[in-house]
C-alpha cells in the first residue's frame, strides 16, 4: 500500500512539475486572462468621406465601445487614392489596437488592381467583420428604362451615350460596369464621383443615367419614385425588393458575394486584442433595436465576426475580386 501510496506521490509531483514547465514555455496559458485593452483613445480609421451610410454606422459603434470601454473612441475620415490613403496610415501604426482601420471589399480589390501599392497588404491583419450588405442598380426613372433587359438594349442600340456612375476608378461599381459590358456587349460611359450622396445628385442633375451604390443614398428617391432599381447585388434577391431581380439572374457573373464593412489592425496586434475587439463589437451590435435600425433604416445586415471567420471570408472575396478583375482586364496602373 505504500508504494502505491509513493507512486501515486510520484505521478502527481511529475504532472505538477511538467505543468508549471508548459505555462513557462508557452504551451498553455498560465491563466485567461483579459488583455489591457483598451489603455487609452481609439482611432478607427474610415479612409471615405463623412456623411456614407458605413461613416454613420462606424459613428454609432464608436459611441457605444466608448461607453463599453471607458475611453474615447473616434472616428478619423482619410478619403483618397480609393482608400488607400487611409489604410496606409493604419497599416504604418503601433500594432496594439489603439488605431485600427474601417474598410469595405476594396481592401481585397486594391492589390488585384494595382501592381505597387503605397501599403503591405501583409501588414494589417483582419478583426471582425462589421456588416454586409448588398448594392442596387438603378436608373432615372425619367429614362423608360425599367429592366437590365431594356437597359441592356438602349446601350447596345446607343454605344456610350448612358452615363454610368460609380464612386471611383477601381470601385465595386465601376468593376459592375464592366462585366456589364463584357457579358452584355455594350458600352457605357464611366462617370466616376467620390461617394453615393454625388451619385445620386448626379442622376438628379441629368448628369448621369445609371448608378451604384449602398441603398441608404437612393432610397428617398426610389421611395419618390425618380429612381428605379433593376437589379442588386448577391447571392440572393434583397429582401425588400422581392421582384428586383440579382445581377446572376440577368446575366452578369462575379457579384453573388456580400459587399462588406470590415475592422482592420496592423499586423502585429496581439491576438487576445483582436479578439476582445471582436467580442466587444458583437457584444454593441447584440441589441435589437440596434439590429434593426441598421436592417431597415440603413439597409445593412449586423455581422460582428470573429478573427478567425472574417479571415476566412476575406480570402474567399479575394480570390472571387480577383477573378472577375482579370476578366475585365481593368487595370489602375
Amino acid at each position: 500500500m505504500q508504494r502505491i501510496h509513493r507512486t501515486a506521490r510520484r505521478s502527481t509531483l511529475e504532472i505538477a512539475v511538467a505543468t508549471v514547465i508548459a505555462i513557462l514555455f508557452g504551451a498553455i496559458p498560465a491563466f485567461a486572462k483579459e488583455p489591457d485593452f483598451p489603455s487609452g483613445p481609439v482611432r478607427i480609421v474610415l479612409p471615405f468621406p463623412p456623411g456614407t451610410v458605413n461613416d454613420s454606422i462606424l459613428r454609432i459603434l464608436a459611441e457605444r465601445l466608448s461607453q463599453r470601454w471607458n475611453q474615447p473612441v473616434t472616428v478619423d475620415n482619410k478619403p483618397g487614392a480609393s482608400s488607400m490613403i487611409g489604410t496606409t496610415a493604419v497599416a504604418q501604426a503601433k500594432p496594439d489596437g489603439h488605431t485600427l482601420l474601417a474598410n469595405i471589399t476594396l481592401m481585397v480589390q486594391n492589390p488585384a488592381l494595382r501592381a505597387k501599392l503605397p501599403y503591405d497588404p501583409k501588414s494589417l491583419v483582419p478583426v471582425t467583420q462589421i456588416n454586409r450588405q448588398q448594392l442596387p442598380v438603378f436608373v432615372r426613372s425619367d429614362l423608360g428604362i425599367d429592366s437590365m433587359t431594356k437597359l441592356f438594349t438602349y446601350a447596345q442600340s446607343n454605344p456610350g451615350k448612358l452615363n454610368f456612375a460609380s464612386w471611383g476608378l477601381g470601385s465595386t461599381a465601376h468593376i459592375i460596369k464592366a462585366k456589364m459590358e463584357q457579358d452584355n456587349r455594350v458600352a457605357m460611359t464611366h462617370v466616376p464621383y467620390k461617394g453615393g450622396a454625388d451619385i445620386v445628385r448626379a442622376l438628379l442633375a441629368g448628369e448621369a443615367d445609371v448608378g451604384v451604390a449602398d441603398f441608404l443614398s437612393p432610397n428617398p428617391h426610389v421611395q419618390s419614385g425618380k429612381f428605379k432599381v433593376i437589379a442588386v447585388t448577391g447571392p440572393k434577391r434583397f429582401a425588400d425588393m422581392p421582384n428586383v431581380p440579382t445581377l446572376a439572374e440577368v446575366g452578369v457573373t462575379g457579384f453573388e458575394g456580400y459587399n462588406w464593412l470590415g475592422l482592420f489592425a496592423p499586423t502585429g496586434t496581439s491576438p487576445a486584442v483582436l479578439t476582445k475587439i471582436a467580442s466587444d463589437i458583437a457584444a454593441v451590435q447584440d441589441d435589437p433595436a440596434l439590429q434593426t435600425r441598421f436592417k431597415k433604416d440603413m439597409f445593412v445586415e449586423p455581422t460582428a465576426t470573429t478573427p478567425e471567420d472574417f479571415q476566412k471570408i476575406f480570402a474567399r472575396d479575394e480570390q472571387a475580386w480577383m477573378a472577375v478583375i482579370r476578366a475585365t482586364k481593368i487595370s489602375l496602373e
